[in-house]
């Protein structure tokens, strides 16, 4: 007897502490991913800011393009269009510049600012055994822009350029001018992206890409790398960057972890004892019973409180030869649609939602109810109400359903069909008779238009 009274008790615990434990991990679960989802999105923003700078400063190649051709090739227009076109640069994308140049036949032949660049004149873009000029001899051979990865410039310092080929029509084809370049200055370029928005907001990062030999190259990142990181990939015209994110402090909090398990094993042994008293378990087993009247969703009467309750089953009649009730059939208008438009949730929403028009039109003390009968349709019983009252509350029902509305979803509306049939003293007919009648009914509600009523 002993073994019995500690058996069932510490069964019950391991079961409540099973069950909280996996609810409480799925929710954890389910938070830690709506938090990576908000990082990602945070990660994407930063990429969009970076991407559009970039973007901004390398179309301004396209300029001096466009001004080479329309001056035959010749580059005496650069002395007056160069600071123009170098410091619309810095003003239109926020980033700094090394210098903007022109390179016939790819040697730099002019470029600005002068100070500075000087050993940039002269310098010959189509040699491939200098820094930075993989990204010229590709643009060539592409016939378009290219930005190169960061590299060290030949004037000190570190840079990233945007490198664009220029072509001539003569003789009716196409031939090579040269290139027109704009590089950036990286590390001014990296503090443009104001990264330290990530880090006020508790966020570990890391701008990396992947090099020639597979290896991760990194840009910039926080003091502490992030650990566990989702992360964000994004493309520069032929560059593919990646930005990694993740809280300071991890995706889990694990102190709250420790206090709510220690909870949940409070809780747990204090439920098992609970019900271990004889009067918790008579408590729980009357709640069964009432269940099993009740609908689990909406809190309606289910179709056996019909059946069991009110219902004499072999004759169809009422129990309570006193009723007097009239009957009607609601179904939800195009129901399939709201679930596969909304999903399943909102649906199981609007069935509440209808559920709670119905039973705040009903008396339950004068012996109204409200039954669920299927998915989307119910069944309202009004005992005692004349005609004109009857007409009048699925009047009123009908309009009440029209106003229903749900905040995230403005565009969903909700109407019903409804079939009635008034209790008629002087040819009393049972319950599924009367199911017939309004069956048919609502079929005419539906066939007239729906959003209505037909008695």
């Amino acid at each position: 007897m002993k073994r019995r009274e500690y058996f069932y008790p510490a069964v019950t615990f391991l079961v409540f502490v099973i069950l909280f434990s996996s609810i409480f991990f799925l929710v954890e679960k389910k938070i830690t991913e709506e938090n990576q989802e908000r990082h990602l999105y945070i990660a994407s923003s930063q990429a969009n800011l970076m991407k559009n700078s970039v973007d901004t400063a390398i179309a301004r190649v396209y300029t001096f393009s466009a001004l080479i051709r329309d001056n035959s090739g010749s580059t005496d227009f650069f002395d007056k269009e160069g600071k123009i076109i170098y410091n619309e640069i810095i003003l239109d994308s926020g980033i700094p510049l090394k210098n903007v140049a022109i390179a016939p036949n790819g040697v730099v032949e002019k470029v600005y600012p002068q100070i500075g660049n000087e050993q940039l004149i002269g310098f010959d873009f189509m040699d491939i055994s200098k820094a930075g000029n993989e990204a010229a001899i590709e643009a060539y051979k592409r016939g378009d822009v290219v930005i190169t990865n960061p590299f060290d410039l030949v004037q000190g310092g570190l840079g990233m350029a945007g490198r664009l080929p220029v072509f001539l029509e003569k003789n009716g084809t196409e031939t090579f001018w040269g290139l027109v370049t704009v590089t950036m200055d990286f590390d001014q370029m990296i503090e443009s992206f104001h990264f330290e928005n990530l880090t006020d907001q508790y966020i570990n990062y890391r701008l990396w890409y992947e090099g020639e030999e597979g290896e991760q190259v990194t840009l910039a990142k926080s003091v502490k790398e992030p650990e566990n990181a989702v992360s964000f990939d994004f493309p520069i015209q032929n560059l593919n960057w990646h930005l990694d994110v993740a809280p300071r402090n991890g995706w889990q909090n694990h102190f709250q972890i420790a206090a709510v398990m220690l909870i949940i094993l409070a809780v747990s042994l204090m439920l098992a004892l609970l019900l271990m008293d004889k009067i918790r378990i008579r408590h729980v087993n009357e709640q069964l019973e009432q269940l099993a009247h009740l609908d689990g969703l909406t809190n309606c009467y289910s179709r056996h409180y019909v059946n069991t309750i009110l219902l004499n089953r072999n004759t169809g009649c009422w129990n309570d030869p006193r009723a007097r009730y009239s009957l009607a059939i609601v179904d939800i208008d195009c129901f399939k649609n709201i679930n596969d438009t909304y999903g399943h949730e909102i649906g199981d929403r609007a069935i509440l939602a209808v559920a709670q028009v119905l039973r705040d039109h009903s008396r339950q003390m004068n012996g109204d109810c409200v039954i669920r009968h299927g998915g989307d349709e119910f069944i309202i019983l009004w005992n005692d109400v004349s005609r004109e009252r009857f007409l009048a509350k699925l009047q009123e029902i009908v309009d009440s359903v029209r106003e229903i509305s749900f905040s995230e979803y403005p565009g969903m509306k909700l109407t019903i069909s409804v079939g009635g049939v008034a209790y008629e003293k002087e040819d009393p007919i049972t319950y599924y008779e009367m199911c017939g009648k309004a069956d048919k009914k609502l079929y005419q509600a539906k066939e007239n238009g729906r959003d209505q009523f037909v008695v």
